[in-house]
């Protein structure tokens, strides 16, 4: 340094200060960036639902009911709880583009998510998908392939056209980071309720939402002990039919109204725990006419419309199932999980109200 002279070291010293200023001020930029870039994609694709207290429904269950609404999800259900997550992650890992398989609830969570994330989409549907699912899907921007009787015919096709290294197969219930993103909705419960209820009531297809909530439900103390109340229909009842057997059960075929429910078996996993934990989940079924007239019932009460598969959830209170449960259940409130209402209009709830109430 004593070789400079003093106007050559401040030269140089200003060279390197404004050297270092630039440096640190471009990492400082692209750190920011990088952080909001992560914030976009890291945030969720659902959003928090309300958790609303339903007099009609207390009075038949004789005790308090809250409805958490996940029919007010972007998607219409719970499902884009777990798939958005799914999907997320896979495009932090490189994925381009998915292929899916559901003509019901998880096919329009995977439309939405494929949209918000920009991404193509295929997805494969059973004959069995009603016209205007099969619009609602393409109004997303999903390319819809009909294909096979029922939905694992359907995904069976999806499978086989996952070929390429870039390509991400969604399943509709049956992935970890699924149930993952499924139990998100526990945690919001335990924010909006003051304490833990008595139980919590949803319906069960191939067993997604259930693993997402007894997830949730594990990982928070004061929910180890609450029961979960699964309800399905007859005709699509894999649950109870696999815990009947004491293993996994296909069914020859899905003959209920509830074709949201309509998984020939449920996942391994959700057997599993209810063969280890026979106290934790109560496991039920009901008719379709059950399902549609609660739907009908619900459309009246809470002026909001749902599908059968939603309706048989709801049946657990419209059918005195919840009363007569009053001394199986510890104190507390029920909570219902209005699952989804993508599968209905106002024309279905008028021909479900010939059909039943007539």
């Amino acid at each position: 340094i004593a070789f400079f002279s003093e106007n050559r070291l401040t030269v140089l010293s200003a060279v390197l200060l404004s050297t270092l200023e630039y440096s640190v001020s471009t990492w400082w930029y692209s750190f920011w960036a990088q952080i909001g870039s992560n914030m976009k994609t890291d945030k969720p694709l659902h959003v928090v639902t309300p958790l609303v207290h339903s007099s009609a429904l207390s009075e038949l269950a004789g005790r308090e009911v809250f409805i958490k609404l996940e029919n007010v999800q972007p998607s219409g259900s719970f499902k884009i709880r777990g798939i958005g997550w799914t999907m997320q992650e896979a495009v932090k890992n490189g994925a381009r583009e998915f292929v899916g398989s559901s003509g019901g609830n998880a096919g329009m969570a995977m439309a939405v998510a494929a949209k918000q994330l920009k991404k193509k989409l295929t997805i494969f549907i059973p004959t069995s998908t009603l016209p205007f699912m099969i619009e609602k899907l393409k109004a997303e921007g999903a390319i819809v392939v009909v294909a096979g009787s029922n939905w694992n015919e359907a995904n069976q096709a999806a499978l086989a056209a996952n070929e390429s290294p870039d390509t991400f197969m969604v399943h509709p219930f049956n992935q970890p980071s699924t149930w993952a993103g499924h139990s998100t909705l526990i945690y919001e419960l335990d924010d909006q309720l003051d304490t833990a209820p008595a139980c919590v009531v949803t319906c069960v297809g191939g067993g997604g939402l259930a693993m997402g909530l007894l997830q949730g439900m594990d990982e928070i103390e004061r929910w180890k002990n609450v029961p979960l109340v699964t309800m399905e229909t007859e005709g699509a009842n894999c649950l109870l039919a696999a815990r009947r057997a004491g293993q996994l059960v296909t069914l020859p075929a899905i003959t209920s109204v509830a074709t949201s429910l309509g998984a020939l078996a449920v996942a391994e996993n959700l057997l599993q725990y209810c063969l280890e934990k026979p106290t934790k989940v109560i496991s039920h079924e009901v008719t379709d006419q059950d399902a549609k007239r609660s739907c009908v019932k619900f459309a009246t009460d809470q002026r909001l419309l749902v599908e059968p598969a939603c309706g048989a959830a709801l049946s657990a209170v419209y059918t005195g199932l919840v009363k007569k449960m009053q001394d199986q259940l510890g104190e507390g409130p029920v909570v219902m999980v209005v699952c989804g209402g993508n599968i209905v209009n106002v024309e279905l709830i008028e021909m479900w109200k010939k059909e039943v109430c007539s």
